[in-house]
């Protein structure tokens, strides 16, 4: 073994040194201990597949939690002991308030407490006759406390009895047991049975009756059933007041879309726009349209109330964009019981607004620096809640993390019409309108400019729609999508690649795509956040098909210089190119988390086209990608462009095929810093040979050879409204450098070996 070098010795017992400074223990008052947390040992003989989930459970309710540490050191509360009394908000105040944490002191009252909960989450869980103890344990100034807990097998369902009662509100809910997620056999959990009533409640909403709340029903457990089985016996409460009994129904529908300026609900009858079947609009101003309004509205007169109408139009509503807040209240008609007139307050938002934004910009390339834009924005357009956005951006950037210098200019304006509800042909009309469905139209053009690289000019044209399966899937579909893209000056390096080769200037920048796209996302955090969630996102994207039968199909029609159909001697592309975005993202415990992703996506020319548009083009690197390599520095397959492994811009490390995945661990330092270990492997490749790309097309039968894989580490610094993210990685295997490895032993002391290896990235936002 190498002996280390004294500097290194020096540098390594520097460190030690001042870690163990940070512990926080010197400044703790006089017979005072630091919680430094507790530890939980569960004592069951028989087999006990449930022990992560009571373990979990468990530590939820421990309190307090101790303070957090980094390695052996606890540099939150070191800064908070560092900043003593600050007098003002300066420096001292940030770093006491901000990056410290105040001593969690030992309490012996909290043991018992925590003893108190313990007993009562494993009574709700099933664990009727658990037995809980528990030991402190000094070491110097610092305190820990273990929880020995004795288990028994849980009790589990039993019975589920139906309520003696079989009229009125009583049969609803026999009905709805039927149903229950009370399942006989698995193990008693009072949460099963909370959401039960949850469930029982939202069902009877359905039906009439408004006034009912979950806290009305009763679940009496009998555990004396033998072999530990619970027979459930569901109840009404007594107490429950008369009205939460009784059905409703729907009276006359008001509503007030200038709320905000006439400051009042109370609008009379008499002063309002009647719409017909009781439904009744009020709008001073004449902003808005009346039927636009109804439509959103699905209360109908003389109906039994239904919460899904209730949410559906609070969410048609918002989904306007139109509208700062949206309050709807129901009033019980003195003379008719059973009657619940509706009014429906809609607060308007200032009808036009102007905003401006200066921001700092990071992107996947390692660009980064300040960007500017400023829009003009109508909420009401037309008097139907039609949104008009004209906005105008401008950013330059340089590169950064990078062997050699480059410089990007970019400006755009872009115009913008969003209009709540779908715009369909005369003959054509949506019998079920789904949820907040709106028609998007967009035009703009945008200017690029790279010193390394390329002029680059473009426009843009689209229409489509969007809308909402429920709270967690989305749909956005495009008939009609438009790019022109024309290239401008090109630097010297770059018009000797375009000027030879495959990689011709018209196949990859001047030609124009006329096609449609598909998008579905699904967020499952949207639903109901959970310890788990899954994020899912499909991608179609078609160009060209249409156009190449008209084209094909009309007598006459030649193809222009250098093949292919096209207008203004410029052909369109001609492509199908479909991804799946897959994310997983599991708790781990308080402040733990795992996050992964897997990417997969093709892209195929054809008819028209002998290559995908630039734009098209997958590539891969970066620090939102496999962030061991430097954007667009990697493959595609094994090539190894001519100017060597360095990372500058090459145009040829592109592909039509796109392979990733990543794994990220995540964890919480203080309340501020996060840190993170993660691992990304992925790689690019194209789908037909190319002379100057060597090894760079797809083989089913080895392509997995040619997997990039890096791993690293990093810190984040959370600050709410956003995180900033420094992530180091270093490459474990580089396709490119097959036949060796692609580094020996790790040296991080050597300044070359660290310049060569260790890749840096900057980033705004999780990666993933």
């Amino acid at each position: 073994m190498s002996r280390l070098r004294p500097y290194s010795a020096a540098v390594l017992a520097g460190v030690i040194a001042l870690l163990s400074s940070c512990t926080g223990l010197r400044k703790l008052p006089e017979g005072e201990y630091l919680y430094t947390g507790s530890e939980i040992i569960i004592e069951k003989e028989d087999d006990f597949r449930d022990r992560r989930n009571v373990e979990r459970e468990l530590n939820r309710v421990m309190r307090p939690q101790p303070n957090s540490t980094f390695l052996f050191s606890r540099p939150a509360l070191w800064m908070y002991q560092a900043a003593g009394e600050p007098r003002g908000r300066g420096l001292r105040y940030w770093m006491r308030e901000r990056l410290g944490e105040e001593p969690v002191l030992f309490d012996p009252a909290i043991t018992q407490r925590n003893q108190r909960l313990i007993n009562n989450r494993l009574y709700n869980m099933g664990y009727f006759d658990a037995a809980a103890t528990h030991t402190a344990d000094t070491a110097g100034k610092t305190i820990s406390v273990r929880y020995r807990i004795s288990l028994r097998t849980p009790y589990v369902f039993g019975e589920l009895h139906s309520l003696e009662d079989t009229t009125g509100i009583s049969g609803h809910m026999n009905r709805e047991l039927e149903r229950s997620t009370i399942t006989t056999g698995e193990p008693y959990s009072l949460d099963v049975l909370k959401r039960e009533r949850q469930r029982i409640d939202r069902e009877l909403k359905q039906t009439g009756y408004f006034f009912f709340h979950p806290d009305n029903i009763l679940f009496r457990a009998d555990s004396t059933a033998g072999n530990r089985r619970v027979d459930i016996y569901p109840v009404i409460k007594p107490e429950v007041p008369a009205n939460a009994l009784r059905q409703y129904r729907t009276g006359n529908i008001y509503v007030h879309a200038d709320y905000n300026v006439r400051g009042s609900a109370g609008m009379p009858v008499s002063d309002t726009l009647s719409l017909g079947d009781g439904f009744y609009f009020t709008d001073r101003l004449s902003n808005f349209r009346p039927e636009i309004i109804k439509d959103a509205v699905f209360f109908k007169r003389d109906s039994l109330y239904n919460i899904n109408d209730h949410d559906l139009t609070l969410n048609q509503l918002m989904s306007l964009g139109t509208f700062q807040f949206v309050n709807i209240r129901f009033l019980n008609r003195p003379e008719i019981n059973d009657v619940l007139d509706v009014r429906v307050l809609l607060t308007p938002l200032e009808r036009r607004s102007l905003s401006a934004e200066l921001r700092g910009v990071t992107k996947s390339n390692n660009f980064a620096g300040p960007g500017f834009s400023t829009s003009i924005t109508n909420h009401n357009m037309f008097g139907g809640a039609e949104s008009f956005n004209l906005s105008l951006n401008a950013a330059y950037e340089v590169l950064i993390g990078q062997q050699y210098s480059a410089s990007s200019r970019e400006i755009g304006i872009d115009a913008g019409l969003s209009v709540p509800r779908f715009l369909l042909p005369s003959r054509m009309t949506a019998k079920h309108q789904p949820l907040s469905p709106k028609t998007n139209i967009s035009v703009g053009t945008n200017f690029l400019s790279r010193t390394d690289a390329f002029r680059l000019a473009s426009m843009h044209a689209n229409f489509g729609y969007a809308w909402n399966g429920d709270k967690a899937r989305q749909h956005r579909l495009s008939p009609l999508v438009f790019n022109l893209y024309v290239l401008g000056e090109v630097s010297g390096e770059m018009e000797d690649i375009l000027d030879k080769g495959t990689l011709l200037r018209k196949g990859l920048f001047e030609q124009f795509i006329i096609g449609g796209n598909y998008s579905y996302i699904y967020n499952s955090r949207l639903m109901a956040p959970g310890d788990n969630d899954w994020y899912f996102q499909f991608n179609l994207d078609m160009s060209g098909n249409i156009a190449y039968l008209l084209m094909n199909a009309i007598p006459g029609v030649t193809r222009i210089e250098d093949g292919g159909y096209g207008l203004f001697n410029q052909s369109f592309a001609q492509y199908s190119r479909a991804d799946i975005d897959l994310r997983y993202y599991r708790q781990l415990g308080e402040g733990s988390r795992l996050a992964s992703r897997i990417f997969m996506g093709a892209g195929i020319p054809y008819a028209n086209s002998d290559m995908m548009p630039y734009v098209k083009q997958y590539v891969i690197g970066g620090s939102n990608s496999v962030r061991a390599f430097h954007p667009r520095s990697l493959g595609p397959g094994s090539y190894l462009p001519e100017e060597g492994t360095g990372g500058t811009y090459s145009i040829r490390q592109t592909g039509d095929l796109k392979l990733e995945a990543n794994l990220e661990y995540r964890f919480d330092i203080t309340g501020l810093f996060k840190g993170a270990v993660f691992m990304d492997a992925g790689n690019i490749w194209r789908l037909r040979d190319d002379e100057d790309v060597p090894g760079g097309k797809f083989d089913r039968s080895s392509f997995y050879k040619e997997i990039a894989i890096g791993a690293g580490t990093g810190l984040r610094i959370d600050a709410g409204f956003f995180i900033l993210r420094f992530d180091f990685a270093l490459p474990l295997a580089n396709p490119s450098l097959t036949g060796r490895p692609f580094f020996g032993p790790v040296r991080l002391a050597d300044s070359q070996w660290r310049r060569e290896n260790i890749v840096f990235n900057l980033g705004i936002g999780y990666p993933f």
